[in-house]
């Protein structure tokens, strides 16, 4: 009776060293929240890919992804949960610029530091932001614009939300641009929330036969303008430009290499970026307010050097998304492996 006692003891005792490792690896843990601000878009499908690919190399981030789904209220909300959860630091891309302010500096005040990515809010009360210049962006296919025209040519922009930093900066530093050329005329139209030109851009293609040129807000807009233009048979005659610059089928690099879209410019997401900069933020290393990602022009005379790049990137993300299936794998067997031992030595 004595030896079974001292047993249950030895397997108690046990189960409780176990319990605290566990709960000290937990402890352990940094806990990244990233509320994204619309699901339904190639390129930020793209931007949570390569934020759950970059955590997967650190063992010590847990990240978790919050879908806003185009509603300012839900993200709102999901940062609360954030912030009750005292979630390490929190990584934001705002849907509205204003309503979002709030809770970012609620999160601040509580001590949980905010990475703005991609588009800005109308507060300096955040740790980090992390995106392109838009402004840039806009200027370079402006300048683009005016380099193959020789600063003559009718232009049809298509805006996305101007209720946004990136719809407002791309449209900004488009017209810094082209109002410098008298030649250029810009005939400026409005696209619905799911990338769609609004119907204004039918009649303009209508009444308008001397167009040359669509510079749209994102490859997804130029994309869909170039449908239409193509039901019209006007598809040869007017070049595309758009903003994003995704690899991959139906991504702003294949439709130039299809030749869809003359050129688009490259938007990176950020995503990894992002993971790295929360990562040095958690170690308390002094960061800059505001981190710029690079961006460049991409036509038919460098759209195959990009996509190879790109191709070599997405295998090595693939490479060591196995590597790492394989190393949790074995980490459980390891685990279960080693538990077993205790108890047979206990």
């Amino acid at each position: 009776m004595l030896r079974g006692l001292s047993l249950i003891l030895l397997l108690s005792f046990i189960a409780i060293l176990i319990s605290c490792n566990s709960s000290e690896n937990d402890r352990e843990k940094i806990s990244i929240g990233f509320s994204q601000s619309v699901g339904d878009d190639i390129w930020r499908t793209s931007m949570n890919h390569a934020m759950e690919v970059e955590a997967s190399l650190h063992p010590e981030i847990s990240l978790k992804i919050y879908n806003a789904n185009r509603k300012a209220k839900k993200q709102i909300d999901d940062i609360e949960r954030m912030i009750k959860d005292k979630t390490s630091i929190i990584i934001v891309s705002p849907f509205e610029s204003d309503s979002i302010v709030p809770v970012i500096e609620k999160a601040k005040a509580n001590g949980i530091p905010v990475i703005i990515v991609d588009r800005k809010a109308n507060t300096p009360n955040y740790t980090a932001y992390l995106g392109a210049d838009n402004i840039e962006v806009g200027r370079l296919a402006g300048k683009h614009i005016v380099s193959i025209s020789n600063g003559h040519a009718s232009v049809i922009e298509i805006n996305g939300d101007l209720n946004t930093s990136p719809g407002l900066e791309r449209s900004l530093g488009f017209k810094q641009i082209v109002k410098q050329y008298p030649g250029i005329k810009v005939f400026t139209i409005d696209s619905d929330d799911f990338g769609h030109p609004k119907t204004n851009y039918i009649k303009l293609l209508d009444s308008l036969p001397n167009i040359g040129y669509v510079y749209a807000f994102n490859d997804m807009i130029a994309y869909n303008a170039w449908k239409i233009a193509k039901n019209k048979g006007l598809e040869k005659k007017i070049k595309f430009i758009g903003v994003d610059g995704l690899n991959g089928p139906f991504g702003g690099i294949q439709l130039v290499k299809d030749g869809v879209l003359e050129s688009t410019v490259l938007y990176p997401t950020g995503g990894s970026e992002a993971i790295k900069l929360a990562l040095r933020i958690v170690g308390k290393e002094i960061v800059p307010k505001n981190n710029k990602l690079n961006t460049i022009l991409i036509d038919s005379l460098n759209a195959d050097i990009m996509s190879n790049q790109f191709d070599k990137i997405t295998i090595q993300q693939s490479d060591i998304e196995q590597q790492q299936s394989v190393i949790k794998n074995q980490e459980k067997k390891y685990s279960t492996q080693s538990n077993l031992l205790k108890l047979l030595i206990s």
